[in-house]
């Protein structure tokens, strides 16, 4: 199974020793994985450029300029958001790439957003929809069952869409299902967001909040197809928090404050077995205590999550790959769901699958 994508990732100068036909084969990854902008950024930062292949170096630059353009969008919409809920006078946090583009975090760069992400209290949640729809957003899912889905089990209103801009925005009233296995209390996420500067109402995650989200979205979403891009904002979140002196042990003991310690547990792991690095050891070892997994349950792990963390491309996988992300898949909805809803939601998409109906997008 090829290592290349996650090599150059964590070492970019390794890819001063690449031929054209690696350099083929590291993009093909690189962009099912969405994270050529990323590798555009780590290029120009360790001023790999001028060493490469002009083709390959115009070829980057392009895409960083295409997250570029993004983020700009980014603040534009931001502000749009925040002018359509004022007269809720709710806090709103901005959550996944949004937030870091928005607080200016290191891990905003060369990362490609496909929506923008909020968090308002559940009690608002009505009132902001409505604000939202009078602002010119709609819901993107119309059929009854989607609308059920997301009203009554889910942690989001079904995503929304601009009618004229076109930018699709997810709404949550917190991270996870209320369904979820995790007892998590969204009011302790929103005591400990930080303000963001010069926006009116607008937050985002805490420090260790932020990467126990990321730790959680990852590990409780079950679709991969983003899993080694999300595993690297994990890593970039990991190390910004090191560097300016991160809490361990606080971090820790927040995760099992939020009953989320086992996802972070296991961002912690694979940051460490996918990009071979040995950081955050003590928080590890603290969550490891906590979380006591068997070491036959581990295996069982690592084997599954280490195939589904690989670039989603061909070259990048072996047989037993699609078996993997299967299980995961089922994994993530059995922590979503109880028992009778899993049944019930999973036949339904396997039936509307095999009709054709491809509007259910959702879990």
């Amino acid at each position: 199974m090829s290592r290349m994508l996650e090599e150059v990732l964590l070492e970019p100068s390794r890819s001063l020793k690449l031929s054209l036909t690696e350099w083929d084969q590291l993009i093909a990854s690189a962009r099912s994985a969405q994270l050529l902008a990323r590798l555009a950024w780590l290029m120009r930062t360790h001023e790999l450029g001028p060493a490469l292949p002009e083709v390959i170096s115009d070829f980057l630059l392009a895409h960083e300029a295409l997250a570029d353009a993004q983020h700009e969008a980014v603040h534009l919409e931001a502000h749009e958001v925040l002018r359509a809920v004022a007269k809720t006078d709710c806090p709103v946090v901005f959550l996944k790439g949004s937030a870091y583009v928005l607080s200016g975090q290191p891990v905003r760069h060369g990362r490609l957003l496909g929506d923008i992400d909020i968090m308002v209290p559940r009690k608002h949640i009505a009132d902001v929809e409505l604000m939202l729809k009078l602002g010119g957003w709609s819901n993107a899912h119309h059929s009854q069952y989607d609308q059920r889905y997301y009203r009554q089990w889910m942690h989001e209103l079904p995503a929304m869409i601009h009618r004229t801009r076109g930018v699709v925005l997810d709404v949550h009233h917190t991270i996870l299902p209320p369904t979820s296995r995790s007892q998590l209390n969204a009011g302790k996420l929103f005591s400990h967001a930080r303000p963001l500067e010069g926006l009116s109402n607008a937050f985002v995650l805490s420090e260790a909040d932020s990467l126990i989200h990321c730790a959680t979205h990852l590990f409780h979403e079950g679709e991969f197809e983003k899993g080694l891009r999300d595993l690297h904002d994990f890593h970039l979140l990991l190390e910004t928090a090191i560097e300016t002196g991160l809490d361990e042990s606080g971090l820790a003991e927040r995760a099992r404050e939020l009953d989320l310690a086992w996802p972070l547990y296991l961002a912690l792991r694979y940051n460490q077995r996918v990009f071979g690095t040995s950081v955050a050891t003590r928080a590890l070892e603290l969550l490891r205590k906590n979380c006591a997994p068997s070491q036959a349950r581990l295996r069982l792990l690592d084997s599954l999550y280490e195939r589904a963390l690989r670039a989603h491309h061909p070259r990048a996988q072996n047989t037993n790959s699609g078996f993997a992300l299967w299980l995961l898949f089922v994994r993530s909805h059995w922590l979503r769901m109880p028992p009778h809803l899993l049944t019930y939601h999973l036949s339904r998409k396997a039936i509307m699958r095999m009709m054709g109906n491809s509007s259910e997008g959702h879990g």
